[in-house]
């Protein structure tokens, strides 16, 4: 066999967010017998050290902001002479793409987390700085990674750059991974069989949109007894406990918090939500499916409808307006598990699909 590829794979933090998540399974799952692997992180604030796999080596610069950190990557790529440098995310992309200056030979491969439109609309003087890396340096890219259709037209048509740099490759699911971390049985608890157990993970910020349904919630009339639970952590939790207190459901939305693994929780329910204003490809969804979840969204959820063009109406129901989306809960029945229900995930986005789009991509 040839001398391997050298992938040097960089987080701006450890931060346990889905774009940080993607690069790491990604990373995690790479052959061995083909590339060799590093790992770099400008900070080490972020709980998913663990997240990495032990045989990867773990670099970090400390405390670094993407700011000042141009010259110490410069050093560091230097010294470790990579084939290929690979980010996510717009600041560590920007970042990356200057090191083409100093090593044009070095293929620079970023991976796009959000829809681009969105964050400079939506995230102040900082979402808006993100157009210069956008215009200035996104075509000094040998690849530009998008996770949904979505995407690509947002950078063609509200950005308004060119994409013949840029591709879609869909997130990876490793279903694997999710389901060994479900129990093998449940337990149910009392009355299951007459609650609809629904479910969301992820950050309780705006974006996520859980305060217009939990508004929406007070119009909710179903057969069943109901409960949601919310599992994540964030800056908006004091404005859902407000709402949650306003709207009398403090024994039906339940906030859980952080989880590290949420599926153990989220495989016994019912129904997944997603009522985001906004997503880039939303991993939770797909998440969902490996666990058996079938899944009500916005559809301004960004890459959903791409996932759309695989399943059923039976696995995935759009719709556009929150009233229209507390509707289709009210047609969700209980359906009590005792025991992991099978993957209804479509081969498209399984991980051995993806990581084999993935190795091409890589080698060129």
């Amino acid at each position: 066999m040839g001398e391997k590829t050298k992938i040097l794979f960089m987080l701006p933090t450890l931060g346990a967010g889905g774009a940080e998540r993607m690069l790491i399974t990604f990373m995690n799952n790479l052959d061995r017998e083909k590339f060799n692997i590093a790992f770099l992180s400008l900070s080490d604030d972020g709980p998913i050290r663990e997240w990495i796999a032990d045989d990867i080596p773990f670099n970090c610069f400390g405390d670094r902001r993407i700011s000042n950190s141009v010259f110490e990557l410069k050093a560091f790529i230097k010294e470790h002479k990579p084939d290929v440098l690979f980010t996510t995310m717009v600041h560590a992309n920007a970042l990356a793409l200057l090191m083409k200056f100093f090593f044009p030979k070095m293929r620079v491969i970023v991976r796009e987390a959000a829809l681009p439109s969105v964050l400079i609309s939506r995230y102040g003087f900082k979402g808006r700085l993100c157009i210069l890396p956008y215009k200035l340096l996104y075509w000094r890219a040998n690849l530009v990674v998008s996770n949904c259709s979505q995407m690509i037209d947002d950078f063609k048509n509200s950005i308004k750059i060119s994409t013949k740099n840029h591709r879609i490759l869909f997130n990876p699911v490793d279903t694997s991974r999710i389901y060994d971390c479900i129990p093998a049985s449940f337990e149910n608890e009392p009355k299951r069989d007459k609650t609809v157990h629904f479910v969301a993970v992820g950050r309780l910020s705006f974006e996520k949109g859980y305060d217009r349904l939990i508004r929406e919630l007070k119009n909710f009339k179903s057969d069943y007894d109901w409960k949601l639970e919310l599992i994540g952590e964030g800056d908006y939790r004091t404005e859902l406990e407000k709402l949650i207190k306003e709207y009398g459901f403090e024994d039906k939305v339940i906030l859980k918090g952080y989880e590290s693994n949420p599926w153990k929780i989220a495989a016994k329910a019912d129904c997944l939500l997603l009522p985001s204003r906004w997503e880039g490809m939303p991993n939770v969804v797909l998440e969902g499916f490996s666990c058996g979840l079938p899944a009500i969204a916005m559809r301004e959820a960004g890459g959903i409808m791409d996932i759309k063009n695989y399943c059923n109406d039976e696995q995935l129901k759009i719709v556009d307006t929150i009233e229209d989306f507390v509707q289709e809960m009210a047609k969700v029945k209980p359906s009590p598990k005792n025991a992991k229900a099978k993957s209804i995930l479509p081969d498209e986005f399984l991980l051995p699909h993806i990581m084999k789009e993935f190795e091409e991509i890589l080698t060129g």
